[in-house]
């Protein structure tokens, strides 16, 4: 850390250069910050003005001075989104060598060492498993809270979760460095307490999130640049893989497995034993089967909407082919730590849990003579501008609301997976895994399992500042100087369903049912967050609908239908009613009129509710 100093030192901004960084944080905040209004009245808060104050007292002001005071107006907003980074010289991440983790035991909550980095950690008894109690000499609780206070989360529980993590690391670029070169630990090791002496570390980073210019491999009929379609909170994204570069290495050469397209044949027969199933995507996916006290599950972790490769269509078809392999009793279906990423990504998933059709969230600018430039000048936004238009005209605050990408887009698979769904939630999950969450909540999908209180609570898309410089081209954005970068929530996004218009910013997702981690969890992949889950599962029913389709003389086509806890069935051609029928378990056949190339697809019912649905071309 002593030298990482020395090395920041050199190199500062001049102050014309840093008159230019507060010009841009200013258009940036007034003129396109999509949560604005919002952030003024839930946080007392008024960015512009602490902009303008920086501004008056800059010649007073030291290079590090200036930094802290400007990411303290960002950080302010509350918002992961929104962030100034810093120079370039700041690039790379302080690290102790361990991860801590929160859990409740016996009523109590303690903090444990999950992960070391066992080249860099010189203490022989700080390992995996002891509780540790004092941080620098203060209590742990408040050690963390302290933390927490100096972090954007949108909540407490976001701020916590933020502040958690960075105690044992931190992006140098988008935190600053740490004010120590080091941390007295203390900690127990079988009822006896030790202290250590633990030196931060830095090392360079090329774990850089880039946004592509062009789309990346997508479901057919999005039309819209690849940076318009991302939200993601950065630095969770960034810790996520550098967590796993140094405490799971072994998961980045996995062994390889071959990848299949989506499809809608039945399904493989699950594997009878626990255990992991490979997934050709271990970055972003890991799937296993679980005995739990209720019951034998899947379990499917998210860990991003982000993909490295841009193979977004990829991503659906592995995740297809792993609902195929999982059991079709249920599914934990887990979403922690998961800090977003494409939102086509995420809402496209939904339809394969859901037997309805899924509505994508609704997006909208923020009315300002700003806004209404750039909806002029970008082609993806121009949907917006009479909106904006409309929006002085009326007073209103924001446009009216407008979906990224066509409805049919997020319902052209249909359901994949049809028994029944636990949604597992913390309060690292952001931005397009929030509108996931959301989405999966709004639609009735299942039960939201929470180990917090709340997401992350990040409703918007994102945008660099230099995509908007270079995109908004009679705005007034110019280059940062020093590799120095902004981002800023360009649409807050609205949910659907009974919340309808509810914005998903600060609010986040409350979930149905809580579980705290435990210290088995910690130290036992989960084992009672998984038997929670199970419970919930047990209590609901498993459904079955499959079918295959032959041709049958002359515009006609003969259905095979397979049920299973489905008393009915209705029959849809092109989106056109065709056919109905009552139904038992087993197989039925149904001729309908319809040709090769026709969607087909065939609805569930139970009591008279929705349970089920298939879809396909004929």
């Amino acid at each position: 850390m002593p030298q990482f100093r020395g090395h920041i030192a050199r190199g500062p901004l001049s102050d014309a250069q840093r008159r230019v960084v507060l010009d841009q944080a200013e258009i940036l905040i007034g003129e396109v910050y999509a949560h604005l209004p919002l952030k003024r009245a839930m946080h007392a808060i008024d960015p512009l003005q602490a902009l303008r104050l920086l501004r008056h007292r800059l010649a007073d002001l030291s290079e590090t001075e200036f930094h802290v005071q400007l990411q303290r107006i960002f950080l302010g907003l509350h918002d992961l989104h929104t962030n100034y980074i810093l120079p370039s010289r700041y690039a790379g991440f302080a690290f102790l060598g361990i991860f801590l983790e929160r859990c409740v035991d016996d009523g109590q909550t303690k903090y444990l060492v999950t992960k070391t980095f066992d080249h860099i950690v010189g203490d022989p008894q700080l390992t995996a498993g002891v509780e540790v109690t004092h941080w620098n000499g203060t209590p742990i609780q408040l050690a963390v809270e302290a933390n927490a206070a100096r972090e954007a989360g949108s909540n407490k529980a976001a701020q916590l979760a933020q502040g958690l993590q960075n105690m044992t690391l931190r992006s140098i670029n988008m935190s600053l460095p740490p004010d120590e070169d080091w941390i007295d630990v203390t900690y127990k090791v079988g009822g006896t307490t030790h202290e250590t002496r633990v030196p931060w570390r830095v090392f360079e980073s090329a774990e850089e999130v880039t946004t592509p210019g062009t789309l990346p491999s997508l479901p057919t009929g999005i039309g819209v640049e690849a940076h318009h379609l991302v939200g993601m909170d950065l630095r969770t994204e960034l810790a996520r893989r550098v967590k796993r570069r140094l405490f799971a290495p072994a998961s980045l050469n996995p062994a390889p497995v071959a990848a299949k397209a989506r499809a809608r044949k039945p399904r493989a027969a699950a594997p009878l034993a626990a255990g992991p199933v490979p997934t050709s995507r271990p970055d972003e996916l890991k799937a296993r089967i679980v005995d739990t006290p209720s019951g034998t599950f899947g379990h499917l972790r998210i860990f991003t909407f982000h993909m490295q490769d841009q193979d977004i269509e990829g991503f659906l078809n592995e995740v297809a082919r792993l609902l195929s392999l999982l059991p079709s009793e249920g599914l934990v279906l887990d979403v922690r730590g998961n800090g977003g990423g494409y939102v086509i990504a995420a809402e496209y998933l939904l339809q394969f849990f859901s037997p309805g059709r899924i509505t994508p969230e609704p997006f909208q600018f923020v009315s300002t003579p700003g806004t209404t430039g750039l909806s002029t000048t970008v082609p993806d936004y121009q949907a917006w501008k009479a909106l904006l238009e409309e929006s002085v005209s009326t007073g209103s605050a924001y446009s009216t609301a407008l979906s990224l990408y066509p409805i049919d887009v997020v319902n052209s698979t249909g359901q994949l997976y049809q028994g029944p769904v636990v949604l597992v939630t913390d309060a690292q999950c952001y931005s397009a895994c929030d509108i996931f969450a959301a989405g999966f909540q709004d639609h009735e999908i299942g039960p939201v399992l929470g180990v917090e209180g709340n997401t992350g609570a990040g409703g918007a898309n994102v945008v660099t500042h230099e995509e908007l410089r270079t995109e908004w081209t009679d705005g007034q954005l110019k280059q940062l100087p020093k590799g120095v970068q902004m981002r800023v929530a360009l649409r807050r996004s609205l949910r659907v369903g009974t919340r309808i218009g509810q914005p998903l910013e600060d609010l986040g997702v409350v979930p149905d049912e809580i579980h705290e981690l435990t210290k088995r969890d910690l130290i036992e992949e989960n084992a009672d967050l998984m038997a929670a889950a199970g419970v919930l599962l047990a209590e609901r029913q498993p459904r079955l609908l499959r079918f295959t389709s032959a041709a049958a003389g002359a515009k006609k086509r003969k259905l095979t239908i397979t049920t299973g806890s489905v008393s009915s069935v209705d029959v849809y051609v092109n989106g056109r009613p065709v056919a109905t029928s009552a139904t038992t378990d087993g197989d039925i056949q149904l001729t309908v009129p319809g040709a090769a190339g026709d969607v087909i697809r065939i609805e569930g019912y139970d009591a008279g509710k929705l349970v089920a649905a298939s879809q396909q071309e004929g």
